[in-house]
């Protein structure tokens, strides 16, 4: 019997290329893909106005009920669409005939509190604090080093900013690769930060020495396939910048499979960031399987210096896929059949519960 899922975005047109292949590929795992906004969910009815896919037509208007399985890709941003938006994705949540394929981490700093209180990650973890007031970025600015500062909530499209300082005397706030601003004085720098208050915390990055270090951002990307099983699906970074403090600030920058970068480190560094690596995925990994379900994917973002430093600076349960299929092109196959097949699996999951139990689980809520 076939089954619905759904792709909840907040546009109808996002990812539409690798929405379209993925809803081809349906068929053969017993499923049907639908996609649809939160706000196409008709007021008073668990009737949905989205879009159907057939081969013939690809996607078109269609109504149809609220699906089996929902994949989850709505990403927010601070505008009244999203306001509208989430309250009825936390109602879709409770749907007791639904099944969500993905969960949201939704408050950043929580999560990073909570994992540096394991031994395994705590040495790749930044001290963080969240942003009360103005003053506090300047306190943390001030120590040398490094500061990101980056939005609490997971689930919003919010830009992070790298702040340091250049000299004794001026801050510069990293916008991209391309673009940083200067203050020459605490005051202004913290005129700058006011509308960040309370939305956004801050994590420190001590390097030794902060004048010769570059910090490189590393990706790892990570599925689940039919067996339950994490696969590290890829790695990849971006190409140096010139002058850049972060060389994967832009995601118009070319993107590069992690051997390129490998090739580049002398070999103590190359064997050191490798068992780091290793290390990084096998705890975050058992972490997210004990604390977070459902959760079939996600992303590590890692800072790694020229000295030879590791640090986690975020995790994402809502990974985009531009950057990694522009790294491994030859691997979108792969993460389709992986996302079926993580489906397919759910379905017969809640198909065999709804057979012994007389009700269904609040955890599949």
């Amino acid at each position: 019997m076939t089954s619905t899922l759904g792709i909840v975005t907040l546009s109808a047109q996002y990812d539409e290329a690798f929405t379209r292949k993925l809803a081809k590929a349906a068929p053969t795992f017993g499923l049907e893909v639908v996609r649809f906004t939160p706000l196409d969910l008709k007021p008073g009815s668990h009737m949905i106005q989205g879009q159907t896919y057939t081969i013939d037509l690809g996607f078109s208007d269609a109504e149809f009920p609220i699906p089996d399985l929902i994949y989850d890709r709505c990403v927010y941003q601070h505008d009244t669409q999203s306001k509208k938006a989430k309250p009825i994705m936390e109602w879709l949540k409770k749907y007791p005939k639904t099944v969500f394929l993905n969960t949201s981490l939704s408050n950043k700093m929580q999560l990073f509190e909570q994992l540096r209180l394991l031994p395994s990650l705590q040495p790749y973890l930044p001290a963080c604090s969240l942003l009360k007031e103005p003053s506090d970025l300047f306190n943390v600015v001030k120590k040398g080093g490094y500061c990101k500062m980056q939005p609490i909530s997971q689930q919003h499209a919010a830009s992070t900013y790298y702040i340091f300082l250049t000299d004794q005397n001026t801050f510069s706030v990293q916008l991209s690769s391309k673009q940083v601003i200067t203050f020459s004085r605490p005051s202004e720098l913290e005129r700058w930060c006011k509308k960040y208050v309370g939305r956004y915390f801050l994590q420190f990055f001590n390097t030794s020495d902060q004048k010769d270090s570059l910090l490189n951002e590393i990706r790892i990307f990570l599925m689940k396939d039919s067996q339950n099983q994490w696969n590290r699906m890829g790695i990849h970074i971006k190409s140096p910048a010139e002058n850049s403090l972060l060389n994967n600030s832009q995601t118009s920058d070319p993107m590069l499979g992690f051997d390129h970068y490998l090739n580049t480190l002398q070999p103590h560094i190359k064997e050191l960031l490798l068992d780091d690596i290793a290390s990084i995925q096998a705890s975050l990994s058992a972490y997210i399987n004990k604390t977070f379900s459902p959760c079939f994917e996600f992303a590590v973002d890692l800072l790694h210096t020229n000295e030879g430093r590791l640090f986690i600076s975020n995790i994402r349960s809502k990974p985009g896929r531009s950057a990694f299929l522009k790294a491994y092109p030859e691997k979108e196959n792969q993460l389709i059949r992986f996302i079926l097949e993580y489906a397919q699996m759910m379905k017969k999951e809640v198909s065999d519960e709804k057979k012994s139990l007389p009700y269904r689980p609040s955890s599949y809520k």
